[in-house]
C-alpha cells in the first residue's frame, strides 16, 4: 500500500503524519535507530547545543563554586 503525502491527500493531518514517523521508526531495527539518533546528536551540536549537562543544584553531589 503507497501512503499519500500531505499534499496529495487533503485528510492528511499533522497527528497522521506523526503517526506515520512513529510507525517507520518501530519499522526500523535497533541499529538503524542508534545510527538515526547519532544524527540528531549531530544537528545538536550544530546548533549551538552542548553535551554538558546543567548542574544539578538540588543534588547532594553538587559541588558550590565560591
Amino acid at each position: 500500500m503507497l501512503m499519500k503525502t500531505f499534499f496529495e491527500d487533503p485528510s492528511y493531518t499533522e497527528s497522521s503524519m506523526e503517526e506515520a514517523e512513529v510507525l517507520d521508526w518501530y519499522k526500523m531495527s535497533p541499529t538503524e535507530r542508534f545510527v538515526e539518533s547519532q544524527k540528531l546528536w549531530e544537528v545538536f551540536v550544530l546548533l549551538g547545543g552542548d553535551y554538558d549537562p546543567e548542574p544539578d543544584t538540588q543534588s547532594p553531589f553538587h559541588i558550590f563554586e565560591t
